[in-house]
């Protein structure tokens, strides 16, 4: 995957040729061409390949595309060394033959310079700094009690709050209730959502009007 800038198309040769970022490519060997709004120096990055969870959720179908454009809609507010660590697991479907899906290559999170992301990082403790958020998000996931402290601060379409019930202080547990039971309507997971949390998992969900 490359970004960089469009200089010229040879259609002299067969096939023909564009040079793009300081190099000739044969145009028929692109897989997918988006134009950017504005570029702060050329990247390259390593092509992902789908796996497991992007073929279950059809993403497969347009992975060139979507690496080429992508949404780039979804922010995770959380301590970031400790998301560095879970985005280098990897998960896969029961029984699936396919390899399974590193999270990373499913996110693409925004570290670094990459050619191409999908996902925005915010460090919790930093969040004050870069509120409000764009408006373009279409999701926002709050990790754990720092994160989800600025849930009144964040509008969005979704917002995913990430709870761990080992650590004692309940403070945000007692914010999302407290939320829920002054301005929320509940949702119910199965019939809503289409969605049931496995064993372990406690889970809730409500709309708030903003």
């Amino acid at each position: 995957m490359i970004t960089g800038v469009f200089s010229s198309l040879n259609e002299a040769t067969q096939p023909p040729r564009v040079q793009f970022s300081g190099s000739p490519w044969m145009v028929d060997r692109i897989r997918a061409l988006a134009p950017l709004p504005e570029i702060e120096q050329p990247e390259r990055t390593p092509r992902p390949e789908p796996g497991s969870i992007e073929h279950m959720a059809r993403l497969d179908l347009a992975w060139d595309a979507r690496l080429a454009l992508p949404a780039a809609d979804l922010a995770i507010v959380g301590t970031v060394t400790w998301l560095n660590e879970d985005f280098e697991a990897h998960i896969a479907r029961e029984n699936d033959e396919l390899p399974s899906s590193e999270i990373r290559s499913l996110l693409m999170p925004k570290i670094g310079r990459v050619a191409t992301w999908f996902t925005r990082l915010y460090a919790s403790a930093r969040l004050a700094e870069h509120l409000p958020l764009p408006q373009d998000l279409n999701a926002v996931v709050l990790d754990g009690n720092g994160a989800i402290k600025y849930l009144a601060d964040i509008e969005v379409p979704v917002v995913i709050c990430v709870l761990d019930r080992s650590v004692v202080d309940e403070t945000s547990a007692e914010l999302l209730m407290q939320l829920r039971n002054t301005r929320g309507e509940p949702l119910s997971l199965g019939d809503d959502l289409g969605w049931r949390p496995p064993p372990g998992v406690e889970a809730l969900a409500f709309t708030v009007a903003l």
